[in-house]
């Protein structure tokens, strides 16, 4: 087993996105140095995961591969000195072609002639011992009093690559070896991403790879004395159970009924080598549902992008998308602030969608301790929106926090959630994100369940009925001073959100006492106002918390997506999958 270590650390070391970006996609070259190293020691590289019949098979092209997920790759050979080699073979090109990254490899003899659970369990527990045991990878950067340090890194400055395509600012900066590796793949890999919107159909002059180049294609549709990009989002989501799955691989292939797992993994449940062929078929189903759902969801914004912009008198809008991270069931991305909310919502809607029309991943739902629960795969996301020059690594761990807190939402469910929840952030330096986010907690109603069901949790609002207040918020909220009965002065809610955020402020500096007076504060003015509302407008619009997500959704979905709501087109809804009567057993 070979795998990388340290992923977080080594892809967020800097607060630099392009390097962050070369460092994901150095991650997904794993599997490329190991087809490498294979083909270097004479074993044949070919990872198919269906293997012919045993009177047919090829001991010299028969396949080797056990797994090929995200940053790890199993995989068996004959001999002893094989395994050594292509160990030996992939962590010299990780360090040469990667400085800085930390991949390791170790080994175990099989039990028998095929890969069992044991086997993966005994590989797995190799590796957690040999962890123990070896020097961390900057360790190869000890820094030298004579050497100077680089930029932005506590290692020493290297010279530049000296390569075809370096940046000539990259070149004039002291940067370490590792940030200029990454700096100088981070184009290679946003063009692999934008490659797949493109094969989606959307065409190529209205899709930008970075920031930069979306705020140039935005800007001629901004007045002159407007920013193209006042705020943007950083966008993360990450899949729920699929790591129980990994783990529990004996227990998911019980769930597929036998005629799926045999037309899908191309053999059948009790044949020797099935572990390892529906392992391979899980990673290669599950990396085409992500890539699909993101595609999807992409396109979804660039048509509500377009009917904007074609409401506001423009010919033509760009694709306020950028993708920076794509991989495994986790996906990163960066979007105007208008856009954010639409795309999460979408691609947790089309991901749903696309696993539950796989017939073998519509079985493989988040199983609990003993296997039991099965429903749509599902999965979390969390959308930092901020200011437009903020830094991506500080937004970036917001919104991961946002996604830990939407997970603990959608699995308090039985079956699991999909899950979304965002934070506007402008003019705050976020030292805690989870204290700054616990700090809003009782003040929203936030994270939102992905779809309305009659079993929602006391108190938790699902994301079609945030939405369906927001349309009677923005259809009676007046600018008017004095609005009469049936209408809220805007005047009047953003005093309420002002206070609410102040004691969410002294909440999170810890005057417990400043911040319930305001919210004391906030729920008088509230009350006084629904005299005036009346008790239909008030029951519409929810409680004093959902005011606060109001007032903020107000200036952040744009209303093409609003419309869509209204009149959405239609879309499969992904169904909970019930085990066959013959696999209970």
């Amino acid at each position: 087993m070979l795998e990388t270590n340290g992923n977080q650390r080594y892809i967020f070391s800097s607060p630099r996105l392009r390097e962050s970006i070369g460092a994901s996609y150095q991650l997904t070259r794993l599997r490329e140095w190991t087809e490498d190293a294979l083909r270097d020691t004479g074993v044949s590289a070919d990872w198919r995961c269906v293997r012919p019949p045993a009177q047919d098979r090829d001991t010299e092209t028969d396949a080797q591969w056990v797994s090929r997920s995200s940053g790890k790759v199993i995989l068996w050979v004959d001999t002893q000195p094989q395994a050594r080699h292509i160990i030996g073979h992939v962590t010299r090109q990780a360090l040469a072609q990667a400085p800085g990254m930390d991949v390791s490899g170790v080994m175990v003899k099989m039990d028998g002639d095929h890969v069992t659970a044991t086997d993966l369990k005994a590989v797995h527990a190799r590796a957690a011992e040999y962890a123990l045991s070896r020097p961390p990878a900057l360790a190869r950067f000890s820094q030298m009093p004579f050497l100077a340090r680089a930029k932005d890194s506590v290692l020493p400055a290297a010279p530049p690559l000296g390569v075809k395509g370096e940046a000539q600012t990259d070149q004039e900066e002291a940067l370490s070896l590792p940030a200029r590796v990454k700096r100088h793949l981070a184009l290679t890999s946003k063009e692999n991403l934008l490659d797949r919107v493109r094969e989606g159909g959307l065409p190529d002059d209205q899709l930008a790879r970075d920031v930069p180049k979306l705020e140039s294609l935005l800007q001629p549709q901004a007045s002159e004395d407007s920013s193209a990009l006042s705020k943007i989002a950083v966008i993360h989501i990450d899949g729920n159970g699929v790591g129980a799955i990994m783990s529990h691989l004996d227990k998911a292939m019980e769930r597929v009924p036998p005629g799926d797992f045999t037309d899908v993994v191309g053999c059948e449940r009790n044949d020797p080598d099935a572990l390892r062929c529906f392992l391979l078929t899980v990673n290669e189903h599950l990396d085409k549902a992500v890539g699909q759902a993101f595609v999807d969801a992409c396109k979804d914004v660039a048509r509500w992008a377009q009917a904007d912009a074609e409401a506001a008198g423009r010919a033509s809008t760009a694709v306020p998308v950028v993708p920076v991270i794509l991989g495994g069931d986790d996906v990163t991305v960066i979007t105007s602030g208008d856009y954010a909310l639409p795309f999460a919502a979408a691609y947790l809607r089309h991901y749903e969608r696309h696993t539950g029309e796989d017939r073998l991943l519509r079985h493989l739902s988040t199983l609990d301790e003993a296997g039991l629960h099965c429903a749509p795969m599902t999965a979390a996301a969390g959308v930092a929106i901020t200011g437009r020059n903020y830094p991506f690594h500080i937004a970036y761990d917001l919104a991961e926090r946002l996604v830990a807190m939407a997970k603990t939402v959608g699995k308090a469910s039985a079956p699991t959630r999909s899950t979304l929840s965002y934070h506007v952030l402008f003019d705050s330096t976020v030292l805690d994100a989870e204290q700054l986010l616990r700090s809003y907690e009782s003040f929203t109603t936030r994270p939102f369940l992905l779809r309305d069901d009659a079993q929602d949790r006391e108190g938790q609002t699902s994301w079609p009925t945030i939405c369906q207040r927001l349309g009677a918020f923005r259809e009676h909220v007046s600018t008017e001073a004095e609005s009469g009965a049936g209408h809220f002065p805007r005047t009047r809610a953003t005093r309420i959100r002002r206070i609410l955020s102040d004691a969410a402020q002294a909440k999170q500096a810890g005057d417990n006492a400043r911040a319930e007076g305001l919210r004391k504060r906030a729920q008088n003015e509230w009350e006084d106002a629904k005299t005036v509302l009346g008790s239909d407008l008030t029951k519409a619009i929810g409680d004093i918390r959902s005011l606060f997500d109001l007032l903020e959704l107000a200036d952040l979905l744009p209303d093409s997506y609003l419309s869509y709501l209204s009149n959405p087109m239609p879309d499969v809804e992904p169904s909970t999958v019930t085990r066959p009567a013959e696999d209970h057993a």
